[in-house]
C-alpha cells in the first residue's frame, strides 16, 4: 500500500490515494478492521507514526474535486481537520487531481481551498464557526479555567493564561477534554498568551490525546477567541503554535480562512508486516 507523508506547521498525516478503492481491498487482505489499521500505521516507532491518516476518495458530487475520510491517530473519524485539510490539498495538487482552486468534501461539508506558492502553502476555509460561548471549567483543588468554547468544524475550548510556557498542558489538557462540560464527545483544548498583537498556542488534541505541535482549527478557534475578547483588534491574525512555525487566521463576516505551510516529507509502502 503507496502513501505520502506531509506536515502542515508540524501536524503531520499519512495520505493515501483511495480513489480506486484499493484500501479497502488492502484492508480484506490483511484482515485488519481500519480503526485497527489507523492505530498501528500512526503509531510511533512500531508504525510510520503521524497525528493522523486520511484517505482521498471520489467525490459524490462531481462539481466538487474529491472526498476526503479523515481519522485521528486513535482511529475516530474527525468532522474536519485544518492541518489536515491543507494536507490534503498540497497531496492532491502534486497529483493533479486539483488546480489552485479547489472543492472537497468532508463531514462538515463541502470545503473550499487555495493553493498558493506551488503548493508550499494553502489557504483553506473552514466551516461556519458556532458562536463562541464563555464558560468556567473546575478540575477541583481550586483550579478554575475561564474561557471560550466555540466549534470551528471540530469542538475547541480556548484558555487564555498568562504564562504559556509553564502550563502542563498534557495533564490539565486531558482533564478538561474529558470534563462533565463537554461530554458526550468532548473537546479540543487550546491554552494561549498573545505577545506584540500574536496569539502563541498550545494544544491538547482529542483523538490524538496527547499535545500536539499545531492545530489548524485549534489556531482558528484561538483567533476568534482572542479576537472577541479584544486581546487583538486585527481580523487577520498571526498564531504560532508550538512547533515554532506561524498560521495565518482571517476572520470574515460568517467566514474563516485558514493559511500556512505545507511540506512533503516523503512517499512510502506499507509492509504487510506492520500489522503482524
Amino acid at each position: 500500500m503507496e502513501f505520502t507523508k506531509l506536515q502542515g506547521s508540524g501536524n503531520d498525516f499519512i495520505v493515501i490515494d483511495n480513489r480506486d478503492e484499493r484500501f479497502y481491498e488492502f484492508l480484506e487482505k490483511t484482515g485488519v478492521c481500519l480503526k485497527d489499521f489507523v492505530r498501528k500505521v500512526c503509531a510511533p516507532h512500531t508504525g510510520v507514526g503521524a497525528d493522523g491518516l486520511i484517505l482521498i476518495e471520489k467525490p459524490e458530487d462531481p462539481s466538487n474535486h474529491f472526498r476526503w475520510q479523515f481519522f485521528n491517530s486513535d482511529g475516530s473519524e474527525a468532522e474536519m481537520c485544518g492541518n489536515g485539510s491543507r494536507c490534503a490539498v498540497r497531496f492532491c495538487y502534486d497529483l493533479g487531481i486539483v488546480d489552485k482552486e479547489v472543492r472537497f468534501e468532508a463531514l462538515a461539508g463541502v470545503i473550499r481551498a487555495e493553493v498558493l506558492e506551488g503548493g508550499s502553502r494553502v489557504k483553506v476555509q473552514l466551516t461556519h464557526p458556532s458562536e463562541p460561548v464563555e464558560k468556567r471549567v473546575s478540575l477541583g483543588k481550586g483550579q478554575n479555567f475561564e474561557g471560550v468554547f466555540v466549534n470551528t468544524g471540530v469542538p475547541h475550548f480556548v484558555v487564555p493564561v498568562a504564562d504559556l510556557d509553564s502550563m502542563d498542558v498534557l495533564n490539565i489538557g486531558r482533564s478538561i477534554r474529558f470534563h462533565e462540560e463537554f461530554k458526550p464527545s468532548g473537546t479540543n483544548v487550546d491554552f494561549i498568551q498573545v505577545e506584540d498583537g500574536k496569539v502563541r498556542m498550545r494544544t491538547y488534541e482529542r483523538g490524538v490525546e496527547s499535545e500536539t505541535l499545531s492545530c489548524g482549527t485549534g489556531a482558528v478557534a484561538s483567533a476568534i477567541a482572542a479576537y472577541r475578547s479584544g486581546f487583538v483588534r486585527d481580523r487577520e491574525v498571526e498564531v504560532i503554535t508550538k512547533g515554532g512555525e506561524v498560521l495565518k487566521v482571517y476572520i470574515g463576516e460568517g467566514e474563516v480562512y485558514l493559511e500556512g505551510p505545507v511540506r512533503k516529507v516523503y512517499d512510502g509502502v506499507l509492509s504487510l508486516e506492520v500489522f503482524l
